[in-house]
């Protein structure tokens, strides 16, 4: 007899507890539902509504939630999103995300409810560029309709290999050249004149001591000549090879003010 006794008051107990446990997880999601419900965050009040109104719940707290769920409903938010392409013909097969999270995989036309408050929206469509819209939703407002054109995405076009980067870096190099050769040139005058002022005096006479002097003059006029063309030639000629090789990705336009001319280069590394 006291053995049944106690399995029925452990019964009893347990039964107990889960109503209390149950009351206040019904009393929690009432108590939730209102401070989402401050936050204009309807859809998630609704989902703790749905807990607190299950008929298991206290029926003051369950007649609370019902009533709430009913107000909530009379002011959420719907709107109808509609897209077209160029022609004007009706696009349906348009993904649709809101601030970041899927929201609808196609439109047919039937309104979707949303939360009150500022939300972008983002529509896709294959082969077409994607759309971004970003629009204030307010409490209430019913069947807002809102159309957006979604256009074909550009094709893009492989960039031309003749372009002025690379005419410039031609003409440059081709520059550089010559200068190169010119250097080598007036070089060869430099030692031919080195060579005839050696031939003028010797170690020992200078029977020809005038015509040594013009001599050893054009030879280090030659010279001087012959390295400012080398080195401005190796300019040249490794500014043009590094710019054909860089093109399109060096971009270089002329610059011009009242007191300076020039050239800006820049591109990307």
């Amino acid at each position: 007899m006291r053995k049944a006794f106690a399995i029925a008051f452990c019964l009893t107990t347990l039964v107990a507890g889960g109503a209390l446990a149950d009351d206040a997880a019904c009393v929690a999601a009432s108590e939730q539902s209102l401070t989402l419900r401050q936050s204009e965050k309807l859809h998630d009040a609704l989902k703790q509504l749905a807990v607190c109104a299950d008929p298991q719940c206290p029926a003051e707290v369950k007649e609370e939630c019902s009533r709430r769920i009913v107000d909530i409903d009379n002011v959420m938010p719907t709107i109808i999103l509609a897209a077209k392409d160029d022609a004007g013909n009706d696009l349906d097969a348009v993904k649709v995300s809101m601030d970041g999270a899927s929201f609808a995989a196609t439109l047919d036309g039937r309104p979707l409810s949303v939360d009150p408050g500022e939300h972008t929206f983002r529509f896709e469509v294959q082969g077409r560029s994607a759309v971004e819209k970003k629009l204030v939703i307010r409490e209430g407002e019913r069947d807002r309709r809102e159309s957006i054109v979604i256009a074909v995405a550009p094709v893009p076009t492989a960039p031309s290999f003749w372009n002025a980067q690379r005419a410039i870096a031609l003409i440059g190099g081709g520059a550089g050249v010559v200068s190169i050769g010119l250097g080598v040139m007036f070089g060869a005058f430099a030692i031919s004149a080195q060579n005839q002022e050696k031939s003028d005096c010797s170690a020992t006479s200078c029977l020809h001591f005038e015509q040594s002097v013009t001599d050893y003059n054009y030879a280090q006029m030659n010279a001087t000549a012959s390295t400012v063309m080398l080195i401005a030639g190796g300019l040249l000629a490794a500014g043009g090879i590094v710019l054909w090789f860089l093109a399109p990705r060096v971009h270089v336009a002329p610059m011009a003010s009242a007191q300076t001319a020039g050239m800006s280069i820049g591109g990307e590394f």
